[in-house]
């Protein structure tokens, strides 16, 4: 009969994709994915006047979309018995795609339900009322859990069918919108990219954090060799001993020889007045401390003349702080000639020593 081979050629068909999307021996994806090559029984609505009996196949498509809901599209093949020795039978060919929703995790019995939407093709006896209709079916089915190494499942399900097909399939008119049948379905389902289930020894790797200390350059703006992030007093007066906190220690001299003075005169030269700014900086930043300007002299010229010239180098250094902030009560000025040598007077380089500017502080 032809439906029989129809129905043979179909089977043969599925059964040859399933093998080799099976064989194709890839590793499992992350989405997980199947075929289901499924064969069809049907019970056909009596206004088709047919003998109310069909056979068919088909093959499924699913692949996931959540933990519980899945993606179908499936094809199907049908032939229905005319009932009549001799006479052709009638032949349906449907595409349908939709939702199933999976009580369970599809690794051990499942129930699901479903609902699809498509199109089928009628090809039925007179040939002017071959064409193509909607499809829709909705229905229940299991699936078990893996039969197999390779995870093979079986799958049954059932399925209410219907189809607005309106042509004449017997008896039947052309008024009787369309119509409703029911689907009885066995077969398996194929993972793919899955080739054999096997047990795979876990080994966990033990980690541990190691602190690494990376020593970072932080600046010292003011060269005290205490870092600006723990200066507590910035901008100490250069060549002082400082603290723990780089603020400056009392009971120190520190000894500039570096503030000059035009020949013969009390008035700073242009290059030293930066320097002395700077000072001023210094002496605002920490007040807790007084200075002593002591304005020194080397031998040359008379001890008179070096004693007053040094006192109003001294003086004019005192007054140029208090000009630029630092307060007056703070500082005292006094000019010590040639009285107080550092060094030989009878060399250049030592009466340059000699000469000189020197800070006393104290506490106040």
């Amino acid at each position: 009969m032809k439906t029989n081979i129809h129905i043979s050629m179909l089977a043969a068909g599925v059964a040859l994709a399933t093998q080799g999307l099976a064989a194709e021996g890839m590793n499992e994806p992350t989405t997980r994915q199947y075929v289901a090559p499924m064969l069809h029984y049907l019970v056909l609505d009596e206004d088709r006047d047919l003998s109310r009996k069909g056979l068919g196949g088909g093959l499924v498509y699913g692949r996931e979309l959540s933990e519980h809901w899945w993606w179908e599209t499936e094809g199907a093949g049908y032939g229905q018995d005319s009932g009549v020795d001799g006479a052709s039978d009638y032949y349906q060919y449907t595409v349908s795609t939709g939702l199933a929703y999976a009580l369970g995790d599809r690794e051990s019995f499942t129930p699901f339900v479903l609902a699809q939407i498509g199109g089928a093709y009628n090809d039925v006896v007179p040939d002017d009322d071959d064409g193509l209709n909607l499809h829709a079916n909705v229905g229940l089915g299991v699936v078990t859990g893996p039969i197999s190494d390779n995870g093979l499942k079986l799958r049954a399900e059932a399925r209410y069918m219907y189809d607005d097909f309106d042509g004449v399939t017997g008896s039947a008119s052309e008024d009787e919108g369309g119509f409703n049948d029911w689907r009885f379905s066995l077969g398996l389902e194929v993972p793919l990219g899955r080739t054999k289930t096997v047990e795979v020894e876990k080994i966990i790797y033990q980690t541990r954090e190691i602190e690494k200390i990376v020593e970072v350059s932080v600046p010292d703006s003011d060269g005290d060799g205490i870092p600006d992030n723990r200066d507590k007093c910035p901008n100490t007066i250069a060549g002082g001993k400082v603290d723990g906190d780089g603020c400056l220690l009392t009971n120190q001299t520190i000894t500039f020889n570096n503030i000059g003075f035009e020949l013969d005169s009390a008035k700073l030269t242009a290059t030293s007045r930066p320097l002395v700014d700077r000072l001023g900086k210094a002496l605002t930043s920490q007040t807790n401390f007084n200075v002593e300007i002591a304005g020194h002299t080397d031998s040359t010229g008379s001890a008179g003349y070096n004693e007053t010239l040094s006192d109003k180098r001294a003086k004019a250094v005192r007054q140029y702080l208090i000009d630029n902030g630092v307060a007056a009560e703070r500082l005292t000025a006094r000019g010590y000639g040639e009285m107080v040598p550092v060094a030989s007077n009878e060399t250049s380089s030592g009466r340059a020593m000699n000469r000189r500017v020197e800070f006393r502080v104290s506490e106040q």
